[in-house]
């Protein structure tokens, strides 16, 4: 039985997304991803502690706190590395190889775990770059949602905080997020494509967040 703090999010965010989250695949996978500009323009995207062989097995996490978010600046958002999505060029690496572990149609995006192999494949040190690093989650939407908008294990890692598992005072919380004309942290209701469930676009372009139905990720490459 969900507790009454799970119940209270789950309300608000089918509340937030206009649809039930009982509308969702409830056995697919999902994850929250942060992208953009400030990874580029911070020199974040090429960090080597995303390539630490612990963190590519989803042994450890990673954590930038430069990482940009609204809520008054910057939160200590946590990255899982190995569900991260990398670029690379696929000339570097053997014939097929790279197009074999894609997420997508166009080779090169590849997820963390797969570049761990990719780079013991290859006997230099290829070029990679982070594309879009998945904010650490238990793989369920309401755990990416969560992610997505800096909500933790309790009322109290809301803002404001709350001493009560209640519905009105997520919804505070989430009034940041719910903007579509923010210039802060714009919501974008309309989904991009079926994988696409929600997304948000902050400090004017600098970065998103987006709300990926993993399996419906994966299932688009495979029928293209």
């Amino acid at each position: 039985m969900a507790s009454a703090w799970e119940t209270a999010l789950t309300h608000a965010f089918g509340q937030l997304l206009g649809r039930p989250l009982a509308d969702h695949d409830a056995t697919a996978t999902y994850g929250a991803f942060y992208g953009g500009n400030w990874l580029y323009e911070t020199g974040l995207d090429r960090h080597p502690g995303w390539v630490r062989r612990e963190a590519l097995a989803g042994q450890e996490t990673v954590s930038h706190p430069q990482v940009l978010i609204l809520l008054d600046g910057y939160a200590d958002l946590v990255f899982d590395a190995s569900g991260s999505l990398f670029e690379v060029d696929p000339a570097d690496f053997d014939d097929g190889l790279v197009a074999s572990v894609s997420v997508f149609a166009k080779p090169g995006i590849v997820r963390g775990a797969d570049l761990a192999m990719l780079l013991d494949r290859h006997p230099g040190e290829p070029e990679w770059q982070l594309w879009q690093a998945r904010i650490a989650s238990d793989g369920t939407l309401l755990g990416a949602l969560r992610a997505a908008t800096a909500i933790g294990d309790s009322p109290r890692s809301l803002i404001p905080p709350s001493d009560e598992p209640d519905e009105r005072a997520v919804l505070a919380h989430l009034e940041a997020f719910a903007d579509p004309m923010s210039d802060e942290l714009a919501y974008c209701p309309q989904t991009l494509n079926e994988a696409v469930v929600a997304m948000w676009e902050g400090a004017v372009d600098q970065y998103e967040i987006t709300i990926w139905n993993l399996d419906q990720l994966t299932a688009q490459r495979a029928t293209t």
